[in-house]
């Protein structure tokens, strides 16, 4: 959507009334929405909301902004979908998409399988690596959209945000851990099997665990495995455990298969960003960058 991404954050917090959950929904982190609230309160010189009880309530001011954001944010939606319609003919053509392991494997095929629906004129080539590989491809035009993992690193490349993921230390029933979780220091005791250098993965939990003070030279790396499936077999018949995206394990933690591992004073979490070239504006990516955005935040 071409709005101002603001009254989208402001719109979903007074409808949720939940920092947390606008967070979620939004697929941001919610230090990122209490920023979004606080610089449209500096712009309007007002309050939004106020604390009522346990939660939160609009201020009359709020209410007031609350009926202009819906009114500008439906507007906008009525604008691109007339411009869209306008349009003279199906969108056709060919797209190499480069995503990252974590991407390709428990995000994208279900929101493939349905822009393939809504654009069976667009044939899509998807190519699989791990983050510094698909970025790589980007920048030699290996790929023309790259879905990368962590933090925006190189300058040769435009970066967009699309969705965020919490990392987990998870383990089989085996584990040599604590029922009650660990602390911080505890966590150089524990037997793990890392992800291989190079990987989204690997590189946002070397960087929160420098943050803490902990490199990877404390820590016990039994063995390295380029690939998260493999890591979750090992684990179901060890006592290791290991760092995976929260998104790779849904369906073991369901089943009991795996289990999320408590370290105290420890939270992971990392973003997902489309990766292009500078200057690259082709219709089809921005068609696909938008169909995945409304996908995941459901606007």
């Amino acid at each position: 959507m071409i709005t101002d991404f603001r009254l989208k954050v402001f719109e979903t917090v007074a409808r949720r009334l939940n920092f947390t959950r606008a967070a979620e929904e939004l697929f941001i982190t919610q230090p990122a929405v209490t920023r979004h609230i606080k610089e449209l309160e500096r712009l309007l010189d007002v309050r939004l909301f106020k604390r009522e009880g346990r939660g939160i309530a609009l201020t009359t001011e709020g209410a007031r902004l609350l009926a202009h954001s819906r009114r500008i944010l439906k507007e906008y939606e009525t604008l691109e979908e007339d411009m869209s319609s306008g349009r003279d003919a199906p969108i056709s053509g060919e797209l190499s998409l480069g995503a990252s392991s974590t991407m390709s494997q428990y995000v994208l095929p279900p929101l493939l399988a349905l822009f393939n629906r809504h654009y069976p004129e667009i044939r899509i080539r998807l190519k699989s690596g791990n983050t510094e590989e698909m970025e790589q491809a980007v920048q030699h035009d290996a790929v023309q959209l790259g879905i990368v993992e962590g933090t925006a690193t190189r300058t040769d490349l435009h970066y967009l945000p699309f969705m965020e993921d919490e990392i987990i230390l998870a383990g089989g029933a085996h584990a040599a851990v604590p029922r009650e979780g660990l602390s911080l220091p505890q966590l150089s005791g524990v037997p793990l099997i890392m992800r291989e250098p190079g990987s989204g993965t690997r590189r946002v939990v070397e960087e929160v665990l420098k943050a803490h003070g902990i490199t990877t030279y404390g820590l016990n790396i039994l063995m390295t495995l380029g690939n998260t499936e493999s890591i979750k077999l090992y684990l179901a018949h060890s006592p290791a455990c290991s760092f995976l995206s929260s998104l790779a394990v849904r369906e073991e933690l369901k089943r009991g298969d795996l289990k999320k591992i408590h370290v105290r004073q420890l939270e992971i979490r990392r973003s997902f960003h489309f990766a292009t070239g500078h200057g690259d504006h082709s219709r089809i990516n921005e068609l696909f960058i938008k169909f995945c955005r409304n996908y995941y935040n459901k606007i």
